[in-house]
């Protein structure tokens, strides 16, 4: 059992409870020094009593937990100490435990331990993060899905295949010229490829993922007073940006987030693009410039009802080569422009003031931004977990197109092989390194 560790485990600030959670080696005794309470603790009995300081004088009154290896969140001894949500109360907690032997618990390290004791895997670590974490519903479900392990029962099976098809190679290298089973070349090649196919699907749910956990970048852009703001506003569903008829009355980006089925939408109101002497004004340009740059989705916003100007053309002249939405605002007050300017590029038309052809937008933005949400689909994979079925993936296309092609001997053939499934390994924990863990865990809070 590992060295001890405390920490607060709930957020900083004033609260009705405050938890302290300590793990590891004699965690039990070290609470006991200055938590007291009338009978003995039992694993997974709730006890009331007091904390105490060094001379026995009482802090606060709390309940103690104390859940007994393995038979806890980290597979240690571990402790749970439910207090007045106090800050004072809570870091005198934390002192004193330290001082009788804990250390303070680095980010995300009682979750590490779960890992490292095998009450997880690394994807199932990597949602407890995720569901902390989860900015809305639909990225809530899926970071529960994959603490359930469903990403882990997508990803196992294929890791197993390449090993069983490895365990192959190694007894035709080895017994040869014995009568064991092996497997033909079409088998091998059949074997990989469903494989590779299994791979694909996964990578297909990949850049929806990116959005579930991390939300799409929107920007909207145009000059002055096409009404950027109320389009803005009636995205939102609240008025948050100041609307008037005044040229340059945004000087400055506006941000906030709306929940899109199930995807959050980082909105971006930018300023007016348009030359100006204005001091202010052209940091606010400087600044929607480079929020256009950071966005993965853009809307180019016109004045529908008057006809484009040469600050229209050169702002689009400016974005359409990016992913790019043209909205055509206040139709209310009748269309007069020639559309075929902005032939090759989505083009929706909306009224922001009068709430018209805003469900379209919204449905153009999530379709722009490659959203595929699918009901009833389990896992959507991250980055990471990308980043490692590509090269997987990578090593066994290079090996198949080998395979066809002339003899591999089986050494090499077990390389490739072998290298695709520790990429497999890697996803899951079954393969990793202390700079791999460092880099995951690091992202948690402390307490977690």
């Amino acid at each position: 059992m590992r060295d001890p560790i405390v920490a607060v485990a709930t957020p900083f600030g004033e609260s009705a409870i405050g938890l302290v959670r300590l793990s590891g080696r004699g965690v039990l005794e070290i609470a006991k020094k200055f938590f007291k309470t009338r009978s003995e603790i039992k694993p997974r009995h709730a006890h009331y009593g007091t904390l105490v300081d060094e001379k026995g004088e009482p802090i606060d009154e709390g309940v103690i937990v104390y859940y007994k290896a393995p038979r806890s969140y980290t597979g240690e001894d571990m402790v749970e100490i439910s207090l007045h949500g106090n800050p004072l109360i809570l870091k005198r907690a934390v002192d004193l435990f330290i001082s009788a032997g804990c250390r303070l618990a680095e980010p995300g390290e009682f979750t590490k331990r779960a890992f490292l004791n095998g009450k997880m895997d690394l994807t199932q670590a990597e949602a407890v993060a995720e569901l902390i974490s989860a900015k809305t519903d639909l990225a809530r479900r899926v970071a529960l899905r994959q603490l359930r392990g469903d990403l882990s029962r997508h990803i196992k099976p294929l890791r197993d295949s390449l090993l069983e098809l490895c365990a192959y190679i190694e007894a035709d290298i080895e017994f040869s010229e014995e009568d064991i089973p092996s497997l033909t070349k079409d088998q091998v090649i059949n074997m990989v490829s469903r494989v590779i196919s299994d791979i694909d699907r996964l990578l297909k749910t990949a850049k929806t993922g990116k959005f579930i956990r991390e939300g799409v970048k929107l920007a909207i852009v145009g000059r002055p007073n096409v009404g950027k703001s109320s389009l803005f506003n009636a995205l939102l569903r609240e008025d948050r940006a100041i609307v008037t008829d005044i040229e340059g009355t945004t000087r400055d980006y506006i941000e906030e987030t709306v929940n899109l089925r199930g995807i959050p939408i980082s909105l971006v109101d930018t300023a007016g693009i348009r030359e100006t002497k204005d001091p202010v004004e052209i940091i606010g340009v400087r600044r929607t410039l480079q929020k256009i740059e950071e966005a993965d989705v853009i809307l180019f916003v016109v004045d529908g009802s008057r006809p484009l100007t040469e600050e229209d053309m050169r702002i689009y002249d400016q974005v359409k080569d990016r992913n790019l939405i043209v909205v055509i605002n206040k139709i209310d007050l009748g269309t007069v422009i020639p559309l075929e300017i902005f032939d090759g590029h989505s083009i929706i038309k909306v009224s922001a003031l009068k709430d018209q052809g805003i469900q379209d937008l919204e449905e153009e933005i999530l379709k722009k931004a490659g959203v595929l949400v699918e009901e009833g689909l389990n896992i959507y994979v991250s980055v990471r977990h990308e980043g490692l079925l590509r090269r997987a993936k990578e090593v066994l296309e290079r090996f198949l197109e080998r395979y066809k092609e002339e003899d591999v001997s089986p050494e090499i053939a077990m390389l490739d092989i072998r290298e695709a499934a520790d990429y497999l390994g890697e996803i899951v924990g079954e393969i990793t390194t202390e700079d791999i863990l460092g880099s995951i865990f690091s992202r948690f809070c402390i307490g977690k």
